[in-house]
């Protein structure tokens, strides 16, 4: 009961972070205080960090997710387990999936609010593993070594 409580917590949090991304996107567009604000910190992340590096860290870091994602669903067709866990494997693939293309076809040049959208995105999606990885970890149907 507290594990159904505590996931629809989680979804509801990465609903409201999606949402969030998209808020300050559209923000971006029409706001010019709000447009300043993402350029003065778009130079002040590319002056202090190097942030294609972050980036592509970013991105093989979701990449292994993934990796472990197919491993997992592979796991999950041959032991027949949960169909809840069927989807949130899927969830989290194809999440992962949008979330690299994100990285790949945008950038801080064609969006301002790319490196906060970015974050967001990454944090939903760490949420979302951690979601998962909690239902495998406590399924019942598990075997254990």
């Amino acid at each position: 009961m507290i594990k159904k409580i505590l996931f629809g917590l989680i979804t509801a949090v990465q609903v409201l972070f999606v949402i969030l991304a998209f808020v300050l996107h559209v923000l971006s567009k029409k706001k010019m205080g709000v447009m300043r604000h993402f350029v003065y910190t778009n130079n002040k992340l590319n002056s202090i960090y190097n942030m294609e590096n972050v980036m592509n860290i970013a991105s093989i870091i979701v990449l292994i997710i993934i990796i472990l994602s197919i491993a997992m669903f592979i796991y999950i067709i041959k032991k027949k387990l949960s169909r809840y866990l069927y989807v949130l494997n899927i969830s989290l693939f194809l999440f992962g999936m949008l979330l690299i293309s994100f990285f790949n076809i945008f950038s801080q040049k064609t969006l301002l609010s790319y490196y906060y959208m970015a974050l967001i995105f990454f944090i939903a999606y760490a949420a979302e593993f951690i979601k998962t990885a909690v239902y495998f970890m406590t399924s019942k149907s598990i075997i254990r070594i």
